[in-house]
């Protein structure tokens, strides 16, 4: 499984750093380009292990926002 999703313009060449922030969750996510996040689970990947990186990614992103309003 492997899912990507597009920064809008407003964040366009973010994505290195909003990969930056997840690791600091604890989360590991893939960058393809300045303008792509990606999700690459297990195959094997349980429903509560897909919820706490969704969490985990939701954190980072609010931690990834709150510094880029500062």
């Amino acid at each position: 499984m492997l899912i990507g999703c597009v920064l809008n313009d407003a964040w366009a060449g973010k994505a290195k750093a909003i990969s930056t922030q997840a690791a600091e969750e604890g989360l590991m996510i893939l960058i393809a380009g300045a303008n792509v996040v990606r999700f690459a689970p297990a195959l094997i990947v349980s429903e509560e292990e897909v919820k706490t990186g969704l969490d985990r990614f939701e954190l980072a992103c609010q931690h990834f926002l709150a510094g880029a309003s500062s």
